[in-house]
């Protein structure tokens, strides 16, 4: 939904599936980061992290679309007990665009908070997926642009939650403000594989609901955005992204559906989230600011690609006191997302 299955490489394997990024204030000067991965852990997926695998959290300081930071993140084979050892290491400058190497911050054990450079935290682990969407509701409005129907009453009054009682695995980190080398940036976060072969990048995120908007179903190009950057963004993607902005607009009889195209458009694209450290978090593409784990992403983003509010998603949970601010996995029965969508045939690894 959000980023759940939303390619094939993901769907293969939810341990390097990114769902959602969040990025907002956390203790008086520090920001929070915060990405989820592994839709459905412990149904379809395991509840660990892929130990080949290099989750970052990357910036550019300036606000553009060429990182010079990056908040490294990577795990051990997990023992007998699914615990893993955890180290957090910092890049800067062109060293941030690729590698895996950098200053160590810190380093422990999953589901244990510890500490992390100067004035910082981190923490990894298995939690309740803080993303609300009706993805139903979703899906049946976004076939019917496809087949040039305008059917915002998919969008009722009682939404669904098909991620309500379902968990994910998540990685958080709290650093200082002044690390962040500006008072404007953008962040995003990306998952590549190293080791076995050149490092490959195979997921990335920064706008909630670009994908499952403008990417559904996963397909080819899918796997090309996973796989690049917020600079070529614009130009590999974004005849996409208008076209179907554009197809909404002359079916909901918006009055220059031109306009509105080149608007959403301009909103998604390139991926990234725009953040100012220290300021409130509010998510809105194309402007807002970084995004609260309470925030409303997916009404919103409907309402940015209809040009009026439609949707009307489930609340999504409030964050929790303390850092890592997430709400505890769900023990609910429930049947894997993964054999819902018909995805995959295999159980938990």
């Amino acid at each position: 939904m959000s980023h759940h299955f939303d390619s094939p490489t993901a769907i293969a394997d939810g341990r390097i599936n990114l769902c959602d990024l969040f990025v907002f204030p956390g203790v008086p000067g520090t920001t929070t980061l915060i990405l989820t991965v592994n839709p459905d852990a412990g149904r379809s997926s395991a509840t660990t992290f892929r130990p080949d695998a290099l989750y970052e959290f990357v910036m550019a300081s300036d606000g553009g679309t060429r990182e010079d930071i990056a908040f490294r993140v990577t795990f051990t084979e997990p023992d007998n007990a699914g615990n893993q050892q955890m180290r957090v290491l910092r890049a800067d400058g062109a060293a941030a665009r690729q590698g895996i190497e950098g200053t160590l911050l810190g380093e422990g054990r999953t589901g244990e908070i510890f500490p992390l450079g100067v004035g910082g935290l981190a923490w990894a682990g298995l939690a309740a997926d803080p993303f609300t969407a009706d993805g139903i509701a979703l899906a049946g409005f976004l076939q019917g642009l496809a087949a040039g129907r305008y059917d915002p009453g998919v969008f009722t009054s009682s939404p669904g939650n098909i991620f309500a009682g379902r968990d994910v695995t998540a990685v958080a980190l709290q650093v200082p403000d002044a690390d962040l080398g500006g008072t404007r940036i953008a962040v995003w976060a990306r998952i590549s594989l190293f080791g076995h072969a050149p490092q490959l990048q195979v997921s990335r995120i920064g706008q909630a609901m670009l994908r499952p908007l403008f990417f559904s179903p996963p397909d080819t190009e899918s796997e090309i955005l996973n796989a690049g950057s917020p600079e070529t963004d614009m130009d590999a993607h974004g005849k996409r992204v208008h076209s179907i902005a554009d197809a909404a607009a002359r079916l909901a009889g918006l009055a220059d559906p031109d306009a509105h195209a080149e608007h959403v458009q301009a909103a998604f694209l390139p991926d990234l989230v725009p953040y100012q450290p220290g300021q409130p978090a509010s998510f809105q593409p194309g402007g807002g600011n970084g995004r609260a784990l309470d925030d409303d992403a997916f009404d919103i983003a409907v309402a940015v690609l209809a040009g009026s509010t439609l949707g009307n998603a489930s609340i999504p949970q409030p964050p929790t006191p303390e850092f890592p601010y997430l709400s505890p996995p769900i023990p609910a029965e429930l049947p894997a997302l993964a054999d819902l969508f018909g995805l995959r045939e295999h159980g938990p690894e």
